[in-house]
């Protein structure tokens, strides 16, 4: 790779999300990073930096497996996942450059994810010595916060009450699995109210009144188009009644399906008593 001499060619480098961190800056730089860093491996649930931390220690890079970003902790001990982290991705740099506590937890998203750790004062050396690297991860910030602020965008639209006239729900809620969001859906009804909750996008409970899991999807879902409907991503409720293997799309789909062949049977038996 071609070493860029000025602020202009560092600028003008090629960069492009999505590809490892260590593929796009200069060989001799990610050799360095291998080679003075150390490789810790993580099961999922394992914390890798703790937001706050006043001594974060080392700059990571992600070799293998996923791992979220997470804000606060919620009161029933689970985090709000702001984004995944994919394999090659870089991070914890912010709080070594600005000098101030980290403002992220990062998890561990699957078993035996690897990450590399560079010491802070290696890593504080080594930029002094190639300020070139700089440039690499003002466009990884740059990304993240466009990134940010198309989430705020959407948590914003999202947080509106809607109406099942204008949007239909199975609409809303594949925007709720494409962006994994954790929270509950408030449905209302000439005066009869229920949820429908989803764990990263996956919907994982549903509940009217004592009506819960299946029945109570297929009740929600059969509302008319006078139905209104809330995200609360604050609210989760503590129990799961609804198998998540299935994505929320197709789980939709097949409630969908099961209250059309439910009502046809319905219209088969009126006709014939």
């Amino acid at each position: 790779m071609k070493v860029n001499s000025g602020i202009g060619d560092w600028i003008s480098a090629s960069y492009e999300q999505g590809v490892p961190f260590l593929q796009q800056i200069p060989r001799e730089s990610a050799d360095f990073i291998l080679l003075n860093s150390s490789i810790k491996e993580y099961d999922v649930g394992d914390i890798i930096i703790t937001g706050g931390d006043t001594n974060n220690e080392s700059f990571c890079v992600l070799q293998s497996g996923r791992a979220q970003i997470c804000g606060e902790m919620h009161p029933d001990g689970h985090y709000n996942v702001l984004a995944y982290l994919e394999a090659g991705a870089c991070f914890g740099e912010m709080s070594i450059i600005c000098n101030e506590p980290t403002s992220n937890t990062v998890i561990a998203a699957e078993d035996s994810s690897t990450v590399l750790h560079l010491p802070r004062k290696v890593f504080v050396d080594f930029l002094e010595e190639n300020p070139n690297i700089m440039v690499y991860l003002y466009k990884v910030l740059a990304d993240r916060l466009r990134i940010k602020n198309q989430a705020f965008d959407e948590f914003e639209s999202l947080g509106l009450l809607a109406s099942a006239k204008v949007l239909p729900f199975i609409d809303f809620a594949q925007t709720l699995e494409k962006s994994r969001i954790t929270g509950t859906v408030i449905f209302e009804n000439s005066g009869k109210s229920g949820f429908i909750a989803f764990q990263e996008g996956r919907i994982c409970c549903a509940q009217i009144g004592k009506l819960g899991g299946q029945d109570a999807l297929e009740t929600l879902l059969s509302w008319d188009d006078s139905t209104l409907f809330k995200l609360d991503t604050h609210l989760m409720p503590n129990v799961v009644n609804i198998n998540q293997q299935a994505d929320t799309t197709s789980l939709i789909l097949d409630a969908l399906r099961s209250i059309d062949e439910k009502q046809a049977l319905q219209n088969h038996s009126q006709r014939n008593s």
